[in-house]
């Protein structure tokens, strides 16, 4: 009975129609819709995907800010101790001069050219950015997914634990009935004990799948970003097939899954983004010019000590300087060298996981459609096997009654049939998740997706 447990277990199987709490929660009553907004809004991930889209727009503000004029606005205060030179700004007329200068001034400065350097650096960061906004769209994709399935599967263990509970009242009549038998003298003791080891197999099995739905539901209120108490939670399925409606050939949904699919979009981003970097990290070799302005004014304590040429009594004077800077990298011991390799191999890195993502889509779009298929089959042939088990084991009930049946046979009838309702509700609750498990590999889920009837 273990071994069948932990197969049970693993399988995950579906309710068809569940309203269950966990015991011993008083936490709030939640549905699988309700589950997901709340998700949507406090999850970790999902803010920590917002963050790195503000920190990208972070980096292609300082990339965009090298293309737009800068100022510096500078004050100095010079003490000086010179016995055979002039201090700045004083004219060579004027012959006396004060130890003691204040300097104030404006620098502009203005890139003229750099071969599109600066201006592909922004590219790159404005690609970055969007990178980061259809990774935070495939995010978003995915943890509508996985807290469905947590959410389903949570729901699974306390199906169990119904079934468990079911079996665990049918064991007990039947006890009661074995024990009049028994008295009656129309079976053996020995039976009393086959029943009563069952009974307390199933006990067992209701204690450890207990402990693992308070497991789970600590998984789903983690990936929620839940605290406090786990919710209540409250779920229903039909227990006929659902009717999803159809979708066009594998290849045509490969076709649309390439061009919906967010993380392959981000990808395409991310390729682009590494391009322009290489392309920027070649350019940084060639010559850069700037147009440079600046404007400075000299005073200093003593009136006449810095003025006019003339020897007007003023103790300010101001120059000015406007001009153009040329630089060509001489010598920089490799640095750009090893910054266009570093580039360079991320642009092939960045090609390559596309590549690798193009084949991924590819495979999980055919398993979904698998697995949908599967989940289908399976549905309509377990709804049968829980019928022929319920009629066996009403058979070997009236058998066993009228002592025409041994007590085995009893309950290896009434094993079958947990077993097969337990493979019917993995079958429905399997199709559900199948057909959003296409719609992810779609590219295409959303919050709607899982309240579909």
């Amino acid at each position: 009975m273990k071994k069948t447990l932990i197969i049970l277990f693993l399988l995950f199987p579906s309710v068809s129609i569940v309203a269950h709490a966990e015991p011993g929660t008083s936490g709030p009553e939640m549905t699988l819709r309700q589950a997901v907004d709340y998700a949507l809004v406090h999850s970790p991930d999902l803010k920590s995907a917002c963050s790195e889209i503000k920190r990208r727009e972070g980096v292609a503000r300082t990339a965009r800010a090298g293309l737009l004029p800068q100022v510096d606005v500078f004050g100095d205060f010079n003490h000086w101790g010179l016995d055979h030179v002039y201090p700045p700004g004083t004219p060579p007329q004027v012959m006396r001069f004060d130890d003691t200068v204040y300097t104030a001034g404006a620098e502009l400065k203005l890139l003229v050219w750099d071969f599109g350097k600066t201006a592909t650096e922004l590219d790159a960061a404005r690609e970055r950015i969007a990178a980061a906004e259809s990774s935070l769209d495939r995010r978003y994709q995915e943890l509508i997914f996985n807290v469905t399935s947590l959410y389903l599967q949570t729901l699974t263990i306390y199906d169990l634990i119904d079934a468990a509970e079911s079996t665990r009242k049918s064991l007990n009549v039947l006890l009661k009935q074995t024990r009049e038998l028994v008295e009656s003298g129309r079976t053996v003791r020995a039976d009393t004990f086959k029943v009563s080891a069952r009974l307390a197999q199933v006990e067992s099995d209701i204690a450890t799948l207990e402990a693992g739905g308070r497991t789970s539901v600590s998984r789903l209120a983690a990936a929620m970003g839940f605290e406090g108490e786990p919710p209540r939670l409250v779920y229903t399925l039909p227990e006929n097939v659902p009717n999803f409606p159809s979708h066009g050939s594998e290849a045509e949904l490969i076709q649309e899954a390439m061009a919906k699919r967010p993380d392959l979009l981000s990808q395409m981003h991310e390729v682009r983004a590494a391009s322009g970097q290489e392309r920027a990290a070649r350019w940084s070799r060639w010559p850069r010019g700037e147009f440079r302005a600046s404007a400075y004014e000299y005073a200093s304590n003593t009136p006449g000590a810095i003025g006019s040429s003339n020897g007007a009594p003023d103790n300010a004077i101001g120059d000015w300087s406007v001009g153009v800077r040329i630089t060509f990298p001489l010598f920089d011991a490799g640095l750009r060298s090893g910054q266009v390799g570093s580039a360079a191999a991320q642009h092939d890195i960045a090609r390559a996981a596309e590549k690798k993502l193009k084949l991924e889509i590819e495979h999980e779009v055919r398993a979904a459609l698998a697995e949908l298929g599967s989940a289908r089959v399976r549905v309509r042939a377990m709804l049968e096997s829980v019928g022929q088990a319920e009629e066996a084991l009403r058979d070997e009930q009236l058998k066993y009654e009228s002592g025409r049946s041994a007590i085995n046979f009893v309950l290896d009838a009434e094993a079958a049939l947990m077993t097969s309702r337990s493979q019917l509700r993995q079958a429905q609750r399997s199709i559900v998740i199948a057909s959003l498990l296409l719609d992810l590999s779609l590219g295409q889920i959303q919050p709607a997706s899982v309240s579909r009837p």
